[in-house]
């Protein structure tokens, strides 16, 4: 640690150079007198650092989860740099703009799909209890339960309201206020009746009149203009009258722009590319169906699945149904099943444990586990899910198989793909299982031979002891899981600091996800380390930018060196009070000695989870050589 923080010293310029530093959980964070002089890529080519940044006035180097032993070797060289004060940590870099709006309508849409999968999963049910006449579909009952499953559906621009204000930072009940104005029921009814066609806002600029029920695009571009707008009428307006002024001339200002421009174009943006989207599956369903149901796989590894998100919501929004959704279950049935052939065809007992319990996870919609567990490792299986998917994919768009609600691809969610096209849905299941195991048996025998134990052996080998165990973590907190490279910082969403997973938290308490001892309690108790009685190393991180909190709506309930269980309340947190203070509350659990296992496996496909589930699963192993394709022996 000594040799490295000289070296961090000399390559940013010298002690001449340096004004202040601080560090928070991640990174040591510079202030310098000329940041040209700092050599960036030699300080990223350090042997221990991460990465670099440069974010509101800072020069941020990225260490992980020791940072806190540089930091303390950079004082001892220049004790002036001393400070007790922890800075403002996670910061959001710039991505690319196609990045950036991925993960922006995806932090968007996860959040609100709790109601949208529940009212799917009811509306699949009561599909099949009408079509096989065991409920009469004129009855009061199904009449409260369909109304249960529609009313989210119909009110959707209400939950974006929601999340959209969260990610932008600006007043939920503003962003309600503006759901409102869409959802306004004459604006709806003439837009339905086709009635006041005519309407014009001061006489010369027309309204149009559209039906913004189940939209997605208008509330959430009004949101991001109104966190605009509200803030810059915060600031201008004084103190004095703001509570009163601000709201007001928001409205006043919002509501015409949002009806004239921004909700149309949102309107007709989404509809255009569900249209586009439609036409080019009907133009060929073997094709369309084939290509996405291949390609999940390789869009997971690439983290480009999210992308599909928003357009299977949107076709859901403009049709009520979406095609892509059935190709996407086709997939995840398929990766299942690859892994369950491997069960099959090979002998070490470790990996036919793993293989298994992926197959598991995989069929109950978390294919995490068999992709980077099993698929990864043996191409056989990787190709055989890639081509049982599309084959599945194909056959299902080809019979119109179709979901109802964007519910995550399991065998538990099969009533939401039970609909008129129930029959085709079913065939391509029973297609889709069978394509991929006999593929994946064919190929790992023929092509892509597989001994037995190793597959495409090469120049690095990977050797798992036999002494140590396939370790599970915890939820450290109750909520709905996301994938970590969806979180607004590329520290975390790029893995610098490890692999891990994001939680957006429905409950105030973080507890223990491990039995080890607590390593780092932050003094803005924001953070905590742990480390596990198998020595993995866990950073739990509780919302973005919090440390600039400074511990307010935060309580620690644990201390450093003591000891926990799975369990043991950690940190206590004011969600609510943090979230109305504009920040994001999201959960982060990272390993931070992530690199020194064979893999770490985090079950991170959007579902509810609760205490004591398991999200992170890691296999132990000792890596040799390099350019590792994928050996494992036991």
């Amino acid at each position: 640690m000594q040799d490295l923080a000289q070296k961090i010293i000399t390559l940013i310029g010298g002690d001449e150079n340096i004004i202040s530093l601080t560090h928070c959980v991640t990174r040591l964070r510079f202030n310098l007198k000329n940041e040209s002089k700092a050599q960036t890529q030699a300080i990223e080519e350090l042997d221990g650092v991460m990465g670099v940044q440069r974010q509101g006035g800072q020069y941020q180097v990225i260490i992980g989860g020791k940072v806190s032993k540089v930091y303390a070797e950079i004082i001892k060289i220049m004790p002036r740099l001393d400070s007790n004060e922890e800075q403002a940590e996670i910061s959001i870099e710039k991505d690319s703009l196609l990045n950036r709006l991925i993960n922006t309508l995806s932090a968007i849409l996860v959040p609100s799909l709790a109601p949208i999968v529940g009212g799917g999963m009811l509306k699949g049910f009561l599909f099949m209890l009408t079509s096989l006449g065991w409920a009469d579909p004129e009855s009061g009952t199904m009449f409260v339960l369909n109304m249960t499953g529609d009313a989210m559906f119909y009110f959707f621009p209400f939950l974006l309201a929601v999340s959209s204000a969260r990610r932008f930072k600006t007043n939920e009940y503003m962003a309600l206020s503006l759901a409102g104005v869409l959802m306004y029921p004459t604006l709806i009814n003439a837009a339905i009746a086709g009635e006041l066609t005519n309407v014009q806002f001061l006489g010369f600029l027309p309204v149009p009149v559209v039906n913004y029920s189940s939209s997605i695009l208008p509330i959430i571009l009004a949101v991001w203009l109104l966190s605009y707008v509200y803030r810059f009428f915060e600031q201008v307006i004084p103190s004095m009258v703001t509570v009163i002024f601000t709201p007001l001339l928001t409205l006043i200002l919002m509501v015409p722009v949002m009806l004239i421009v921004l909700a149309p174009i949102g309107f007709y943006v989404g509809e255009y590319i569900a249209q586009g989207i439609e036409a080019l599956i009907n133009f060929s369903p073997l094709v369309s169906g084939f290509v996405i149901g291949a390609s999940r796989p390789l869009l997971v590894l690439m983290g480009m699945h999210h992308a599909i998100r928003p357009i299977t919501q949107q076709q859901i929004a403009t049709y009520g149904y979406s095609t892509m959704g059935a190709m996407n279950f086709m997939s995840t049935m398929a990766q299942a099943t690859a892994a369950f052939a491997i069960y099959f065809l090979i002998s070490s007992k470790k990996m036919k444990q793993v293989a298994l319990s992926s197959t598991v996870s995989g069929y109950l919609g978390i294919t995490e586990p068999a992709l980077y567990g099993v698929l990864v490792k043996y191409k056989a299986a990787f190709v055989g899910a890639s081509l049982g998917g599309g084959i599945g994919g194909a056959v299902g768009a080809l019979l119109g198989a179709k979901s109802m609600a964007p519910v995550m691809p399991s065998i538990l969610s099969i009533p939401v793909f039970l609909n008129d096209a129930a029959v085709g849905f079913i065939i391509a299941l029973v297609v889709t299982l069978i394509a991929t195991f006999v593929s994946t048996f064919l190929l790992a025998k023929s092509v892509l031979k597989i001994d037995g134990q190793t597959e495409n052996r090469r120049e690095k080998e990977v050797i798992v002891d036999k002494d140590q165990e396939i370790v599970t973590i915890c939820t450290p907190v109750s909520g709905i899981v996301y994938p970590i490279s969806d979180v607004a910082d590329q520290t975390f969403s790029k893995e610098l600091v490890g692999k891990g997973i994001a939680i957006m938290p429905d409950e105030n308490t973080i507890v223990s996800p491990i039995t080890g001892a607590v390593t780092v309690a932050f003094k803005t108790k924001h953070a905590i380390g742990l480390i596990s009685k198998e020595g993995i190393e866990v950073l739990i991180h509780v919302g973005l930018d919090t440390v600039e909190l400074e511990g307010q709506h935060f309580e620690l309930l644990c201390k450093e060196g003591q000891t926990v269980q799975v369990g043991t309340p950690l940190i206590q947190f004011d969600r609510e009070k943090i979230s109305e203070l504009g920040y994001d509350i999201s959960v982060v659990m990272v390993i931070t000695n992530s690199d020194e296992y064979l893999s770490v496996l985090a079950m991170d496909d959007q579902k509810k989870v609760k205490e004591n589930d398991v999200l992170i699963t890691i296999v132990p192993g000792v890596r040799h050589g390099e350019n590792e394709v994928g050996l494992v022996v036991e």
